[in-house]
């Protein structure tokens, strides 16, 4: 991915590394964005998923291990990790300058129809903009157990929000065989970006929505 796109993502993820990374440590991230501009660019998006790695990290640095029943606010974080991109991309994608919204019979016909292929990439964009529904429902998901303590119960709908980005991603794999080329290929950015990501928050989701097992009985008197 090249062009306006990545440049958009790289500033959106520059943003949340900045606004995600302990007080202690800003100095430091803003000196890591101040870099990327530097870079070439094809690399710029990389560096910028790497610094928004490390700036999780060192986020849910102080969290105590051993449990995925983490504090709501932390849970904040990690729905704006996991849904956030997606969320903004979908949008673009869908009513930015060139989104699916603003495709007309002449410009599909022009551009997509009268050329090898057309078809399947104009099918890759309607469904991106369908598939990309993720983002939005998942940030709305988050944000509800963020507010309420309500997380994902129900287990059909969070299966079928899970294979919505794998199905996704499998089409542009299968446009990239088929077409003998790189143009459909997402990279493992965009992979982890739009499919490990989400997937790992509607998990998450679900997780939070199972009951915690009450100790066996005695467990409590041996303790004492």
């Amino acid at each position: 991915m090249s062009g306006p796109i990545e440049n958009w993502l790289t500033a959106r993820l520059l943003a949340l590394t900045t606004r995600m990374i302990p007080p202690g440590q800003r100095a430091w991230a803003e000196a890591m964005c101040s870099e990327s501009p530097y870079l070439p660019s094809g690399a710029r998006l990389r560096w910028a998923f790497g610094c928004f790695v490390a700036a999780t990290k060192l986020r849910f640095a102080p969290m105590e291990t051993g449990t995925f029943r983490i504090n709501r606010w932390v849970m904040l974080v990690e729905t704006l990790a996991c849904f956030g991109m997606l969320c903004l991309a979908w949008w673009l994608w869908t009513f930015g300058p060139s989104g699916v919204v603003k495709l007309n019979a002449g410009i599909i016909e022009k551009y997509f129809m009268s050329t090898p292929g057309g078809g399947y990439v104009l099918g890759l964009m309607i469904g991106f903009a369908v598939s990309g529904l993720v983002g939005p429902i998942g940030l709305f998901l988050g944000l509800r157990y963020v507010f309420l303590g309500r997380a994902l119960d129900n287990r059909r709908i969070g299966y079928a929000l899970v294979a919505i980005p794998v199905l996704q991603y499998l089409a542009s794999a299968i446009g990239t065989i088929w077409m003998g080329t790189g143009d459909f290929a997402t990279g493992i950015e965009m992979f982890v970006l739009f499919t490990i990501l989400p997937i790992a928050g509607l998990l998450h989701l679900m997780y939070l929505a199972t009951p915690i097992a009450a100790p066996p009985p005695g467990a409590r008197l041996a303790a004492t």
